[in-house]
């Protein structure tokens, strides 16, 4: 009776559910991790990603796969102007803008180039107070206000609107070349010109250095200069007529007085005449000249018109520069051609006269191939802002990316928050 009696009492006690085997450590950490990578490819903003790797090494660990390799060059951020001084963002997706902070004489700068390093050229005086300053270390060199050319009996008063380097600016050999018109009379930027970059300067009163220069319209009866490249140690300069002078470097040599006598230049000629054409007669274009692959491309810049306040910039078209096979037998023949491109090849490129620059997209998690471009002070007339202080207002409205595929819908898409005019620079791109 008993053992029949703890029989019964044992059947009625309910079984007890199976034990549901524990996750692994591993499996844990891999659902976190995703969790993290999910996170860090939803922050719009390369910063950000970029704090969120440093918050722990756990964290770094599980976002490293997505975040640019230390070897990489990293990606161009923008300086945008605003009330108290510049801000910057980055291309990504449009972020917000991050404040930091600049010299107070830079503080209402106009911004036309930059270089690798942290370095932007910029005008203190809006068309004089030239200089490059490097943004970290707040270390600065004098650039010239006034240019020598060879057909004039003085010094003229110059505006810049883009200039690029042979070397880093502490190279004691370093020259820098420019595009610039002269004031009062400014009629288009058609002057190139060169000088030696000199000590940094502990103060910008300190004395300017002059450049030395030429009129390309004494060579080109239409043209003007529409951007500059320091490429294989030559200085390029592109016409509107889409042909090149090329400078060597290594053909400048100072004179008495420590003077820069410019080189004889070579006239690289092209079949194109000023791209007629190529493009629509209604469109304005602007060109810029960038290095990729070791090969230099014409990136070619479209709005519909007409000046000076055109439609937003709808279209791009990329060029390689290419060596014909045939010699030239008559004058209607070149020995260089543009070549276009059907595609990028992976390619994304930022555009700004004298600092453009070309990077790989796969290198860069997050980006797409295409071009990305800020205002060109071409598309609005930016000489009137050079003569008239009234008129010294930059839309701040054309800073977008052009995607190179046929598919995007849109092709021209904004990467930037919204942004009001500036009364004393457009955007610039800035290389860290």
């Amino acid at each position: 009776m008993a053992s029949s009696s703890r029989s019964a009492s044992s059947a009625a006690q309910p079984s007890r559910p199976p034990r549901l085997a524990s996750a692994s450590p591993t499996a844990a950490r891999d659902l976190r991790f995703d969790a993290l990578r999910l996170i860090h490819t939803r922050l719009t903003c390369l910063v950000d990603r970029r704090a969120m790797a440093r918050v722990c090494h756990s964290w770094r660990v599980a976002v490293k796969p997505q975040v640019p390799q230390p070897e990489e060059v990293p990606l161009p951020y923008i300086l945008l102007p605003g009330d108290g001084g510049p801000s910057f963002s980055c291309a990504l997706r449009g972020c917000a803008t991050h404040r930091f902070s600049v010299p107070p004489f830079a503080r209402d700068a106009r911004f036309f180039g930059a270089r690798p390093g942290g370095w932007l050229f910029l005008a203190v005086g809006h068309t004089d107070g030239n200089a490059i300053l490097n943004l970290r270390t707040g270390r600065h060199f004098v650039l010239p206000e006034k240019v020598r050319l060879e057909d004039r009996p003085t010094e003229e008063d110059m505006v810049m609107v883009a200039a690029t380097l042979s070397s880093p600016p502490e190279n004691e050999h370093c020259i820098g070349a420019g595009i610039l018109c002269c004031l009062p009379n400014v009629i288009d930027a058609n002057i190139y010109a060169f000088w030696r970059v000199g000590a940094d300067a502990g103060a910008l009163a300190a004395v300017p250095v002059v450049a030395n220069g030429d009129d390309v319209s004494n060579t080109w009866s239409m043209s003007n200069l529409q951007d500059v490249i320091h490429h294989n140690n030559a200085f390029y300069f592109l016409t509107r007529e889409e042909s090149l002078l090329v400078f060597p470097v290594s053909e400048f040599a100072e004179v008495d007085g420590g003077e820069l006598a410019i080189p004889i230049f070579e006239d690289l000629l092209f079949p194109h005449y000023c791209g007629f054409g190529r493009y629509d007669t209604n469109d304005v274009v602007v060109r810029y000249l960038v290095e990729s692959h070791r090969r230099l491309l014409m990136v070619v810049r479209l709005a519909p018109g007409p000046l000076p306040m055109p439609s937003p910039t709808s279209a791009f078209r990329v060029f390689e520069m290419v060596k014909r096979q045939t010699i030239p037998t008559n004058n209607e023949e070149t020995e260089y051609g543009w070549k276009e491109l059907d595609s990028l090849d992976g390619r994304m490129l930022f555009v700004a006269r004298g600092c453009s620059r070309s990077y790989e997209v796969a290198r860069y998690p997050g980006f797409k191939e295409g071009v990305y471009f800020l205002d060109d002070g071409r598309l609005y007339d930016e000489l009137t802002k050079f003569t008239d202080d009234a008129e010294r207002r930059y839309p701040c409205r054309d800073s977008r990316k052009w995607l190179a595929s046929l598919e995007a819908v849109p092709r021209v898409d904004n990467f930037l928050p919204e942004q009001g005019p500036s009364d004393y620079s457009p955007p610039a791109w800035l290389l860290p």
